[in-house]
């Protein structure tokens, strides 16, 4: 990689918080990224949503900046892009400027994050545009299929409920369960700030000082430390749930075809995502040429891969004609069965395209401060790993075809397959077929 060297990117503590900087020359911006140590998985019953929920206030007004408008147009000015993204295990808010404004930047973030004002108009106000956030994904199959996987797979748990919560626990949400939130998860124990780009920006001198300003003195109701999340750690397995169809009128079917698959620390997880590459990750995977290519049943088919602190999945999503979603499921069954049986396993050519696409996509993604920050970023949040793209390049060129073909017959069993569909499909009775 051209752009960063694993040997500059230094990792230190200024003030309880964790800070990790990577200089990208002939780079003249600057991102400067916050990852929280908390997502939807560590929500009680009584306020799932309320991590996403609390991104949205973040930008809502501060102490210098009072107002959602005064926040927005300060950065506005910067020409900055800027936003936030909440996850099951991670929420991160960033601003990507040109390295001259990153005190600006700096100060916008840090007041966001260590004194949002929270008020409750403000919150009462959201509520409805959370909600319509809800509508919105309902109302997009492609995506709201994938949240029904997860209810089916891991009910009653973190990782089963949406990201986004339900909409009588959002009504319900005071001020008070925020300012509870804010003291919990956001010390400066639990977060890592990451600035990536600018070689010479981020060697200032004075950029320290002002990281010790801005993040120093943590209200002494925050926690401290980060966060222990062993109590939450408890899905490893999937449950023994397999079916779930939710009868809609589409004119396109949108299934999840998945299988358990490693967590995020497993050793193969390299393997894995090679594996994943040769079955669906290009328009030359074996998914793509059958399902699509061949046979036309779909626009979009692709594998799929997550991985958790403690547990993963694997598999397959479409998109398909209604009237094909039977004969869809029996090929795409039908190539997993192929592959974890030997009968078509994996070849030399496959492995070395799948190694070379994951290679370039991977080069032509750490092309901004932005990708760089995230890249560095969540290793270290989920893993407490300083790993640069050479070393993962690395672990992906020494995958072989014994891995990669021995780890498709440890994950592809079948029977062990579940099954989240959308579509107009009144009987799912015709569909347990595809799970013996």
């Amino acid at each position: 990689m051209p752009l960063v060297s694993h040997s500059q990117a230094t990792l230190k503590t200024v003030e309880n918080l964790s800070v990790l900087r990577i200089p990208m020359p002939a780079v003249s911006s600057v991102t400067a990224l916050i990852l929280a140590n908390t997502g939807s998985r560590y929500e009680g019953k009584e306020e799932q949503g309320i991590a996403h929920f609390f991104e949205h206030m973040v930008f809502k007004g501060t102490k210098s900046y009072p107002s959602a408008q005064e926040l927005s147009s300060a950065i506005d000015t910067l020409g900055a892009d800027f936003n936030a993204f909440t996850s099951k295990e991670y929420t991160g808010y960033y601003i990507k400027a040109a390295s001259r404004h990153l005190p600006v930047a700096l100060t916008a973030l840090s007041e966001m994050l260590l004194s949002p004002l929270l008020k409750e108009e403000d919150i009462e106000r959201e509520k409805g545009v959370i909600i319509e956030e809800m509508n919105m994904y309902h109302d997009t199959p492609m995506q709201y299929v994938s949240m029904l996987f997860d209810r089916l797979v891991f009910p009653d748990a973190g990782l089963g409920h949406d990201i986004l919560g339900t909409k009588e626990v959002i009504r319900a949400m005071t001020r008070e369960q925020f300012v509870s939130f804010l003291n919990r998860w956001y010390g400066q124990g639990n977060l890592l700030l990451v600035l990536a780009g600018d070689a010479t920006a981020l060697a200032e001198a004075k950029l320290e000082a002002q990281i010790e300003r801005l993040f120093g003195g943590q209200a002494t109701e925050r926690a401290t430390g980060k966060q222990d999340l062993s109590e939450y750690l408890t899905e490893r397995t999937l449950q023994p749930n397999r079916l779930h169809v939710e009868n809609r009128k589409t004119e396109q079917a949108h299934l999840i075809l998945g299988w358990p698959g490693l967590s995020r620390s497993n050793k193969q997880k390299h393997i894995l995502t090679v594996l994943t590459t040769v079955m669906g990750g290009s328009m030359s995977s074996r998914l793509f040429s059958e399902v699509r290519e061949k046979r036309g049943l779909c626009y979009y088919v692709r594998a799929d891969v997550d991985f958790y602190h403690d547990t993963g999945i694997v598999g397959a999503s479409a998109g398909v004609d209604p009237g094909r979603v039977e004969e869809a499921l029996e090929v795409i069954l039908a190539e997993f069965k192929d592959l974890s049986s030997g009968k078509r396993a994996v070849t030399a050519e496959e492995l070395t395209r799948a190694k070379e696409h994951l290679l370039g996509t991977m080069t032509l993604s750490l092309e901004d401060s932005h990708s760089v920050a995230q890249f560095y970023g969540m290793r270290q949040l989920l893993q407490g790993e300083l790993e640069s793209p050479e070393q993962v390049q690395a672990k992906l060129q020494s995958v072989t075809l014994e891995q990669v073909n021995n780890l498709a017959q440890e994950l592809y069993h079948s029977g062990e397959q579940r099954l989240a569909l959308i579509g107009p499909f009144p009987d799912k009775a015709v569909f347990e077929r595809f799970l013996t």
